[in-house]
């Protein structure tokens, strides 16, 4: 995992930490804006997590599958 990646989930976490905190103090309302930065920041450690992933997926190779003969 790269260091970015590291530090995108470590802050969707501090952030989400942070947003039950001021929820207990303040009420959703006020802290809504941090849970939606912590959610944001989950979607993208997501999206990179993926585009990561997709290159070792193509590079194996696929097996051939041999057709069986139809059945007149």
């Amino acid at each position: 995992m790269k260091l970015s990646a590291i530090i995108i989930f470590s802050l969707a976490v501090v952030l989400f930490v942070i947003g039950v905190h001021q929820t207990i103090l303040y009420g959703v309302g006020n802290s809504y804006w941090i849970f939606m930065f912590s959610f944001g920041l989950l979607l993208l450690y997501q999206m990179r997590k993926q585009k990561e992933d997709d290159p070792a997926k193509k590079a194996m190779p696929r097996k051939k599958v041999k057709k069986q003969p139809s059945k007149r």
